[in-house]
């Protein structure tokens, strides 16, 4: 008698997905609103920060500054955080000029994400380096 383990592949890939899917570091941002910051520069809250997928700045007349909120804040706000745990959100400069990402507290800026050119929205990447209290750090890229 033949046994046939083709019956078993669907139930074992459904398995698969369930354990490995929560082991993901990469997350995108809890919340599911945008934020739209106008014709002015910006600070964000440790909560808007993790809230919002998108920061929209006018730059039609000038260019803009958005300043991330410390590293404390960000991971305070986050349920279960973990070091190497990413947060993916974008930031749109809806005009000709720049927008140019500042650091709060611990907070290190990459080349890449330092500035997004008129007229584009860029992805940028939060990566939470430390979460310990006292020495919460992270990186965007």
């Amino acid at each position: 008698m033949k046994h046939s383990y083709r019956h078993y592949f669907p139930a074992l890939i459904v398995l698969l997905a369930l354990v490995l899917l929560p082991m993901s570091s990469c997350t995108a941002s809890p919340g599911d609103t945008f934020y739209d910051a106008g014709a002015g520069d910006y600070t964000a809250t440790g909560a808007e920060f993790v809230q919002n997928w998108l920061f929209r700045f006018d730059t039609a007349v000038s260019g803009r500054t958005f300043t991330t909120p410390s590293a404390a804040d960000i991971v305070a706000i986050l349920t279960s955080p973990s070091a190497g745990q990413v947060i993916v959100l974008g930031v749109t400069a809806d005009g000709g000029n720049d927008v140019t990402l500042l650091g709060g507290t611990n907070v290190t800026i990459k080349p890449s994400a330092s500035k997004i050119a008129g007229n584009t929205t860029l992805t940028i990447y939060c990566e939470l380096d430390d979460v310990s209290s006292g020495s919460a750090a992270v990186t965007i890229y």
